[in-house]
């Protein structure tokens, strides 16, 4: 693994044991932010809103830290899927939303902008789990 390549998904970890730690100081709240997509109905948005902060420290971890590497760049690219399926329902619907990515969000969230922060994470989630770093060059020409 390259230096470039360790950083990527120390990042890409770090961003989503963040967001979680987020998550759990205020339970209640990103609950509330669960429901706003009116996706779910209790009690399955409460159960999401309990289980996916610990699910994202745990594949962050499990990314920033190389154990279990591959299982947590799954779960995180997986999740941004799901994130991204989401709140393009919810921009269909007219829903107004409060993202609760990185903890309680007191304001509507810009469908654009949660978009957007979407692709980025999925597509760094993606070059952490494509990554193939080309083999140093090595000449075919034998050494005298």
């Amino acid at each position: 693994m390259t230096w470039t390549s360790r950083i990527l998904h120390l990042l890409l970890g770090c961003i989503f044991v963040y967001a979680g730690v987020m998550k759990t100081v205020q339970p209640l709240v990103f609950l509330d932010d669960v429901r706003s997509f009116a996706l779910l109905p209790d009690p399955y948005a409460a159960l999401v809103a309990m289980f996916l902060p610990w699910l994202e420290i745990f594949a962050g971890l499990a990314v920033a830290t190389g154990c279990l590497r591959k299982g947590g760049l799954l779960v995180l690219i997986s999740s941004l899927v799901v994130f991204l399926v989401a709140i393009g329902i919810a921009w269909i619907r007219g829903t107004d939303i409060r993202c609760g990515c990185f903890g309680g969000d007191v304001e509507s969230s810009s469908y654009l902008t949660l978009i957007v922060r979407d692709v980025l994470l999925l597509g760094l989630a993606l070059a952490c789990h494509l990554w193939r770093p080309s083999a140093p060059y090595t000449s075919d020409r034998p050494t005298a």
